[in-house]
């Protein structure tokens, strides 16, 4: 194990299902073929984590030390689960933080939701995806401030017209063909750190454990909560070396990363050290 190597991931992602209400333009799920959410044909896969074992995986987590966020989706709709609030009452109870990420469907078609959402979950993100102006996206965030007055309320506001015409913050992704309704653009970074991985624990509803947010099918092969524990997944030899080849540049050592475009984080381990050498001289001298 190298538990001395990295730190305990500070989120987990349980993602308690598979399916998903809609098929938005942006997301790496829609154009997904390989059967991980989508098959071949492009039909949904269903697919879920069982309660006893998302229960157990709560269990492995709390007694890993980790009490931070929590959240029981991935590429999926938490609230298509009758048992998201059942979860996230559990994970409170050992002392998480339960976190939801809706795209708000389920709770417009059946508001007696929300009161049951309000009671569980202090921290609360809604997809907007249907505004075809600031205007529209202004007044979609009010109706949903008045519905959660003293919800820790954020957006994720991604709109159907061009980037140009509305708010959006919308990214490109490694699996999501280039589109102009992008807020930025398609961009690679083969070179630059990345530090994500070292940041989320994600489960897939198959039990697959996935490197990062862009690791959709799970390509990195890093193993399965059925077959190991979560400390072993974590701590083990494979991703302890690929989270500190990320974080000093090396994403060209990965298909995946070198096609990835999301923005590099910090600064590789070389420029640190030589940050650190050349601020100790400073003061050595002043």
């Amino acid at each position: 194990m190298n538990g001395q190597r990295i730190p305990l991931f500070e989120r987990l992602q349980i993602e308690s299902q598979a399916l998903c209400n809609r098929d938005c333009w942006f997301c790496p799920r829609t154009h997904d073929r390989s059967g991980a959410y989508l098959d071949g044909r492009g039909q949904a896969v269903s697919g879920a984590l069982s309660t006893e074992k998302i229960l157990d995986l709560l269990d492995q987590a709390a007694a890993l030390g980790f009490r931070g966020p929590v959240g029981f989706y991935s590429y999926s709709e938490p609230l298509l689960d009758k048992r998201h609030l059942l979860l996230a009452r559990h994970a409170a109870q050992r002392g998480m933080r339960p976190q939801l990420h809706t795209n708000g469907d389920v709770l417009q078609e059946r508001p007696e939701l929300v009161e049951e959402v309000r009671s569980v979950y202090r921290e609360l993100t809604i997809g907007l995806y249907d505004y075809e102006s600031n205007e529209e996206l202004e007044r979609s965030m009010e109706t949903w401030r008045a519905r959660f007055p003293a919800t820790q309320l954020a957006f994720s506001y991604i709109g159907r017209a061009a980037a140009r015409r509305a708010r959006s913050i919308g990214t490109a992704r490694a699996l999501t063909p280039p589109d102009d309704r992008y807020a930025f653009p398609d961009l690679v970074y083969r070179n630059a750190p990345c530090h994500r991985p070292g940041l989320r624990m994600i489960v897939r509803y198959d039990g697959q454990m996935c490197l990062c947010c862009e690791d959709l099918r799970a390509d990195f092969e890093l193993g399965n909560v059925h077959d190991s524990t979560l400390d072993e997944l974590w701590y083990s030899d494979r991703h302890v070396g690929m989270i500190e080849q990320l974080a000093e540049g090396r994403r060209d050592a990965y298909a995946l990363c070198s096609v990835c475009p999301m923005s590099p984080t910090g600064r590789p381990r070389e420029a640190q050290i030589r940050m650190s050498r050349r601020t100790n001289r400073a003061a050595a001298q002043s």
